[in-house]
């Protein structure tokens, strides 16, 4: 492998002017668990819970994503800073511009799902938090997005 292909990775905010060339990897959340883009993961990166009996599936140090529920986790992501992401908007970004179906009732279905999936692995039932007339916003989540560049 010559050393055009090796891949650096950055693990710190990066202004729009300083982005060129840099491509989205994932996120750290809390400096506790990374999200991997490419793969559709998410990994606790400190195991800090204890290792479960055999076949007790409550808990675990990763877990893989549906593309649909990835690129939701994504976009509220990629929005923490923001407040609150309306229905619609998610609608739009997640779905439709996706060339699939969406409604309200679907939003709502993979946003349980995707509570549920993230508790396995301790993140709490509320980071997602959903306000009626406003959308979703992360509850007190620290998010910093990690990018990688060809070196």
């Amino acid at each position: 492998m010559d050393d055009t292909s090796q891949i650096k990775y950055v693990a710190a905010p990066i202004t729009k002017t300083s982005e060129s060339g840099l491509l989205l990897f994932g996120y750290i959340i809390n400096d506790e668990y990374q999200v991997d883009i490419k793969s559709g993961s998410v990994i606790k990166l400190y195991n800090t819970i204890e290792y479960p009996q055999h076949g007790d599936d409550r808990f675990t140090n990763y877990l893989k994503l549906r593309e649909t529920m990835l690129r939701l986790l994504t976009y509220l992501l990629a929005h923490a800073s923001c407040g609150y992401v309306s229905n619609q908007e998610l609608l739009v970004q997640v779905w439709e511009n996706h060339n699939l179906s969406s409604s309200t009732t679907r939003l709502t279905q993979v946003i349980s799902e995707l509570r549920a999936r993230l508790s396995k692995i301790g993140i709490a039932d509320d980071f997602i938090k959903s306000s009626r007339g406003k959308g979703y916003t992360l509850r007190g989540a620290s998010v910093t997005p990690l990018y990688i560049k060809k070196i």
